[in-house]
C-alpha cells in the first residue's frame, strides 16, 4: 500500500492494519497463554526494516509495521518473565510477486485527487528510486527463509534480527540524534539533492550483493547449489 496519503481511504488503511497488525495480534493471543503455562516458547514475527525507519510514500505500510514492533517490544518484557522469547525478523526489499503486484497497483492507481507536484514525485522520483533499490538490495524469499530458520533454531534468539546487513547503518542513524532531525535531513538530501550520488551508491551495493551471493554459493558447494537440493 504505497502512494500519496490522499490517494488512500481510511477504510483501505484499516484493512491493511487488519492484516499486518491485527493478524499478528490474533495469532499471538492464541498461542501465548499456553506458552506462559508451559514456561517455554518462541514467537517469531515477520516484521520489516520499515517498522524501524519510515519511508516516503509508504506511510500506512510503515505505520502498520511500527505497530507490530511496538506491540512485540512491549509484550517481550512480559514474555521473558514466563520463559518465552519473541523475535522480530526485519527484511528489507524482497524480490517476489509482491514487487510485481506493487507496480501493477501503481499503474492502476487513481491520483486524480492529488496535486501535480506530488504525483510527479510519486510516479517519477519515488518509483525510479523503488525499482533501483529492489534491483540493488532485494533479497530472494529463499534468503529470508534461511535467516528465519536460523532464528527459529537459535538457542539464544535475538529480539530483533535484520536479514539485510546493508540496512543496519540506516536504521541505527535515527538513534544517533534524539531530536530526529539528523536522519530526516540525511534522507532529504540523499533523495532530493544528491540523487546521482545515491544512484551511484546503489550500483556499488548491487555489485557487493552479487559478490556476497557468489561467495555464499561457492561456500555451499556444488551439491547444495543444484536445483531442488535442500538448503
Amino acid at each position: 500500500m504505497i502512494g500519496p496519503v490522499e490517494s488512500h481511504s481510511v477504510a483501505s488503511a484499516q484493512r491493511l492494519f487488519d492484516t499486518n497488525f491485527f493478524g499478528v495480534v490474533r495469532l499471538i493471543r492464541e498461542v501465548f497463554p499456553d506458552m506462559k503455562r508451559r514456561r517455554q516458547g518462541h514467537i517469531v514475527v515477520m516484521s520489516s526494516v520499515l517498522g524501524l525507519q519510515g519511508l516516503f510514500f509508504n506511510d500506512f505500510y510503515c505505520a502498520s509495521k511500527f505497530a507490530v514492533e511496538g506491540f512485540c517490544e512491549s509484550l517481550a518484557l512480559q514474555a521473558l518473565k514466563f520463559g518465552v522469547n519473541i523475535s522480530l525478523i526485519e527484511p528489507g526489499p524482497v524480490t517476489s510477486e509482491f514487487e510485481r503486484k506493487l507496480y501493477e497497483g501503481v499503474d492502476n492507481m487513481d491520483l486524480s485527487g492529488v496535486d501535480k507536484e506530488t504525483q510527479d514525485l510519486f510516479r517519477g522520483l519515488y518509483m525510479d528510486y523503488s525499482r533501483d533499490v529492489f534491483t540493488a538490495l532485494g533479497q530472494s524469499p529463499e534468503e529470508v527463509a534461511e535467516h528465519a530458520m536460523r532464528i527459529i533454531a537459535s538457542e539464544n534468539p535475538p529480539f530483533r534480527y535484520q536479514t539485510n546487513s546493508f540496512y543496519t547503518p540506516i536504521t541505527t542513524l535515527k538513534h544517533a540524534d534524539p531530536s530526529g532531525i539528523l536522519p530526516l535531513n540525511a534522507f532529504h538530501q540523499m533523495i532530493f539533492q544528491h540523487d546521482r550520488l545515491f544512484k551511484a551508491s546503489l550500483s556499488l551495493l548491487k555489485m557487493l550483493q552479487w559478490r556476497k551471493r557468489r561467495d555464499l554459493d561457492h561456500s555451499r558447494g556444488p551439491s547444495e547449489g543444484e536445483a531442488g537440493s535442500p538448503r
